[in-house]
C-alpha cells in the first residue's frame, strides 16, 4: 500500500480527496490542514508521496515544497491547486516538484489524473531507490577490486565514478575525479586518440587495449584497459578496468635487452675462442719440431695460459647465460649486499650498510654485482679497512653508493674498468656487473678520488625502486658486521 500525505487548508477538499484516493485500497491517506502540521507529521512518520495545495495561510505550497526538499530530497511531491499562473508552475518544477495538477473540472477525471501522477512519481522513486541500492552494492564490489575502475559518461566523456584502486593510481580524490574527462587521465601524446577509442569501444559495448595513465606523481604508467558500456541511472556510460602492467613491461624490456646481449656475447665469445684456438694450434705445431730450452718451456707456458683463458671465457659464458633467463624481481638491497659479503673474505674488513628498507627491481644476478664489488675492493684496494653502502633519493632516481677506503682508481681507468678484458685477472667482473644492472635500466659508474678510496654509484631510475618497512634487515646487517669483526 502507498502511504500519502494530503495537505490543504480546505477540510472538505481533504475529505473528498481521501475518499477518492482510498476507495480502491491502493492508497492510505493522512491529511493535514497546514504546511506546519504536515512537516510535524513527516518528522514522525514517513510517507511515500506528498500532495499539497498552493495557496494556504502561513506557509504556502512552494515554501512547503522547499522545506520538504531540504529534509527529504527525493520524496515525490505533487502540487495540486487551483492557482494556475505560469510562474507558479515554473517555480514549483525548479524547486523539485514532480508534477503540477490544476484543480477544477469533473472530480472523477481530476482524481484519476492525480492517481496516475502519484503512481508515476512513486514508481520512479522506487526505481531510483532500487538503482541506488544496486549501485551501492556494485560500488562496494568495485572498491574491493584489485584493478582500477573508472566510469565515464559516453556522451560527455566526463568521469562520474572511480573505485578506491583508481583513486590510488592517479593520486586524486573522488570529487576531483568528477571534474575530469577520461582523456585527462592520459598523457597529452596519447589523449588525442583516446576519445575516438572510447567512442568506438562504447559502440561495440566492449574492447581491450593498451594505454598510458598519469599517476599521482605525474609518471606515465602502462595499463591494459578492458572496457564495456553500461547503464547508470539512465545514462549510457563506459566502465573501464585499468590493469597495471608496469611489472610486465619491465620484465619484457629486460628480457629483450638480455636476449640482445646474449646474442652479442655468443658472437664475441666465438670470435675470442676461435682466436685462442688458433694460437693454441700454432704452439702445438711448434712443439712438433721438438724445440730446445728455453723455447720448450716458453711454448708450454703459452699453451697453459691460452687454455686457462679459454676456460675463463667458458666460465664467464656460464654466468652470463643466466642473465635475463629468470625474470627480474624486487630485491631487498640490504639483504642482497649481506649475502654477497658472506661469500667473500671479509674477516679483516668492517662492513656498514645504510640501505635498510630499500628494494630495487633488478635481475636475480644482483647478488653477483655486489659480490664483484666487494671482491674487487678486497683484491685491489691494497690498504682497505672498511666498505660502506649508502643510498640517497634524488628527484628522478635513487643513487646507491658502494665505497671503500682503499687506494682507489686512477681517473684514466674509471671507465675502462667496465670494459671486457680489463685488469690483471679475467677482466670480466665489472663488465658483467654493468650488464646485469642494465637489464632493468640501472647504471653504474666510478666516482671516487684516487688514493682516497673507490666509490661506485649505482643509479636506479624512478619506478624501479621503492621503500619497504621491516625489521629483518637490521638483524641481518648486525650478523654480517659480527662476522666481519671476528
Amino acid at each position: 500500500m502507498i502511504n500519502l500525505l494530503y495537505v490543504d487548508d480546505e477540510p472538505d477538499l481533504l475529505d473528498l480527496g481521501k475518499l477518492f484516493l482510498e476507495r480502491d485500497g491502493e492508497f492510505s491517506v493522512s491529511t493535514a490542514a497546514s504546511a506546519d502540521l504536515a512537516l510535524s507529521m513527516l518528522a514522525s512518520a514517513p510517507v511515500d508521496a506528498v500532495i499539497s495545495d498552493y495557496q494556504m495561510p502561513g506557509m504556502d505550497g512552494l515554501a512547503f515544497l522547499k522545506q520538504v526538499r531540504e529534509l527529504h530530497n527525493d520524496l515525490p511531491f505533487i502540487l495540486f491547486t487551483g492557482k494556475g499562473r505560469e510562474e507558479v508552475v515554473i517555480e514549483a518544477i525548479n524547486n523539485g516538484a514532480d508534477f503540477y495538477i490544476q484543480k477544477g473540472g469533473e472530480p472523477r477525471a481530476q482524481f484519476t489524473e492525480l492517481i496516475h501522477k502519484i503512481r508515476q512519481a512513486v514508481r520512479r522513486k522506487n526505481a531510483e531507490d532500487d538503482l541506488r541500492r544496486a549501485y551501492e552494492k556494485n560500488k562496494g564490489l568495485m572498491d574491493h577490486a584489485n584493478d582500477a575502475i573508472f566510469i565515464a559518461d559516453i556522451g560527455t566523456g566526463m568521469l562520474i565514478d572511480a573505485n578506491r584502486k583508481a583513486l590510488e593510481l592517479v593520486g586524486k580524490e573522488l570529487a576531483e575525479i568528477r571534474t575530469m574527462r577520461q582523456d585527462d587521465l592520459h598523457p597529452a601524446s596519447a589523449a588525442g586518440g583516446e576519445a575516438g577509442t572510447m567512442g568506438n569501444h562504447a559502440r561495440d559495448r566492449k574492447g581491450i587495449w593498451e594505454e598510458l595513465v598519469i599517476d599521482g606523481s605525474g609518471r606515465p604508467v602502462p595499463v591494459m584497459v578492458s572496457a564495456t558500456s553500461i547503464d547508470v541511472g539512465g545514462r549510457r556510460c563506459l566502465m573501464s578496468i585499468y590493469h597495471d602492467i608496469s611489472e610486465i613491461k619491465k620484465t619484457q624490456d629486460a628480457l629483450q635487452l638480455a636476449n640482445r646481449k646474449l646474442n652479442l656475447l655468443a658472437e664475441v665469445t666465438r670470435h675470442d675462442i676461435r682466436n685462442k684456438l688458433t694460437v693454441l694450434g700454432g704452439y702445438i705445431e711448434l712443439f712438433r719440431e721438438h724445440p730446445p730450452e728455453p723455447q720448450h718451456s716458453m711454448y708450454l707456458a703459452k699453451v697453459r695460459d691460452t687454455v686457462a683463458t679459454i676456460g675463463s671465457t667458458i666460465e664467464f659464458t656460464r654466468l652470463y647465460q643466466n642473465l635475463g633467463v629468470t625474470s627480474p624481481d624486487w630485491q631487498d638491497v640490504d639483504s642482497v649486499f649481506v649475502r654477497a659479503c658472506t661469500m667473500a673474505d671479509v674477516k679483516k674488513v668492517r662492513l656498514y650498510s645504510e640501505v635498510e628498507g630499500i628494494s630495487i627491481f633488478a635481475d636475480p644476478l644482483l647478488e653477483k654485482v655486489f659480490y664483484n664489488l666487494v671482491e674487487n675492493a678486497i683484491t685491489h684496494g691494497e690498504r682497505i679497512r672498511e666498505i660502506r653502502m649508502t643510498a640517497r633519493e634524488e628527484p628522478d632516481e635513487l643513487v646507491i653508493r658502494f665505497e671503500d677506503d682503499g687506494i682507489g682508481i686512477p681517473d684514466h681507468d674509471k671507465e675502462r674498468i667496465f670494459t671486457r678484458g680489463f685488469g690483471k685477472n679475467t677482466g670480466l667482473g665489472l663488465f658483467l656487473a654493468r650488464e646485469i644492472l642494465s637489464t632493468t635500466g640501472i647504471t653504474i659508474r666510478e666516482t671516487g678520488v684516487y688514493q682516497e678510496g673507490a666509490r661506485f654509484e649505482i643509479h636506479v631510475p624512478k619506478g624501479a625502486y621503492h621503500r619497504v618497512h621491516h625489521g629483518l634487515s637490521k638483524a641481518v646487517r648486525r650478523a654480517a658486521r659480527l662476522r666481519a669483526e671476528n
